[in-house]
């Protein structure tokens, strides 16, 4: 008998060391995600839902512009955050600026989850720095019973003739100085001086004719509120505003206009990177990627969401835009050095 209470002794002892020494699983390691976003561009549920499944805690910070987004980073603020959606078009450039770490891979086990589409974009080939969050166009918003003619060409914008109501300029320099671009035939990743000049002598006479100036969210709050009648919008953000005011409407110019994925990145000096790394993959779960384009109301790029999505959703050329009016869009590029003149050309129009 004395040998088995001794047996059951040293096994209760070992059961016990396992216990106190073997990894706590996830839904208690704790620790906090500093997290910048978009304003308004996830649900709290998901947020919440991440906690309850990790014990970790996350603090969202917002933004409305990527330049204010980029300098707030660069000031400092890289050391601050774990994990930032940025812009397709903001991936190297950050990167080559040392703000991003290169991709862990072998950490995100639901990369296989995304569509192959996305697996070696233009903006990052081979995802070294990012991944895919969300994608989408940049159109025209309106409302219907504020416009006095079609809505279906960037003229509405840049030709007196054709405007047809008071309207806001987007307060985002690629998308606003490609949308000129596009207007006069131009590439809107061209790095040609004279169409420059000529997309920034339009935009200053069209800030001339504009009620001013405003991010994505607060342009289309004044449109709703008559302030204005249309302005350049993300197709997300104006199928979430639909849902509040049927009379908003939304149009990709005839001219073509910007395909665009917002992509998740690992900053390179930013605390627990080991939570950032859940949270994509949290976002890469089929189940949590389309709680996200259901509530965005944008295109998810995780193939084995899209089954999970309404009906209404999958179906809407607006979400989900059919090949030919794809084959008209362009990506924005990463500008290398060429960035200045982009700088430049908003920065006169900013400033005239």
């Amino acid at each position: 008998m004395k040998r088995w209470g001794i047996l059951l002794l040293v096994l209760a002892l070992v059961v016990v060391g396992f216990l106190l020494l073997r990894p706590k699983p996830a839904s208690q390691a704790g620790g906090t995600l500093y997290f910048l976003n978009w304003a308004d561009y996830i649900p709290e549920d998901l947020l919440k839902k991440f906690e309850a499944e990790t014990g970790a805690k996350v603090v969202l910070d917002t933004f409305e512009s990527p330049e204010a987004m980029l300098a707030k980073l660069k000031a400092g603020a890289d050391r601050e955050f774990s994990l930032v959606v940025v812009p397709d078009y903001y991936v190297l450039q950050m990167a080559r600026e040392g703000l991003l770490a290169p991709l862990e891979k072998e950490r995100l086990g639901n990369l296989a989850n995304l569509d192959p589409f996305f697996l070696d974009p233009p903006y990052d080939p081979g995802l070294q720095y990012s991944v895919p969050y969300l994608w989408g166009t940049t159109g025209l918003a309106y409302r219907q019973d504020l416009v006095k003619g079609p809505v279906d060409s960037y003229a509405v914008l840049f030709d007196p003739a054709r405007q047809v109501g008071p309207f806001l300029l987007l307060d985002e320099m690629r998308e606003t100085i490609g949308a000129a671009l596009k207007y006069l035939g131009y590439s809107v990743n061209t790095k040609d001086p004279e169409a420059l000049e000529k997309a920034k002598e339009l935009l200053i006479a069209a800030k001339k004719r504009s009620v001013g100036f405003a991010g994505g969210v607060e342009a289309l709050n004044r449109i709703l509120a008559g302030d204005a009648a249309l302005s350049l919008a993300y197709s997300g953000d104006v199928l979430q505003a639909r849902q509040e005011d049927g009379r908003l409407r939304y149009a990709l110019a005839k001219e073509g206009g910007t395909l665009w994925t917002d992509a998740m990145v690992v900053l390179k000096r930013g605390p627990a990177q080991d939570l950032a790394y859940r949270f994509i993959d949290f976002l890469l779960e089929p189940e949590n990627a389309a709680a996200l384009a259901e509530y965005t109301r944008y295109a998810t790029p995780v193939a084995k969401a899209l089954p999970l999505l309404p009906e209404e959703m999958r179906q809407d050329p607006t979400v989900f835009p059919p090949e030919e009016v794809r084959a008209k869009l362009e990506y924005l590029k990463d500008l290398g050095p060429d960035i200045a003149l982009y700088d430049q050309v908003w920065t006169e129009v900013k400033a005239r």
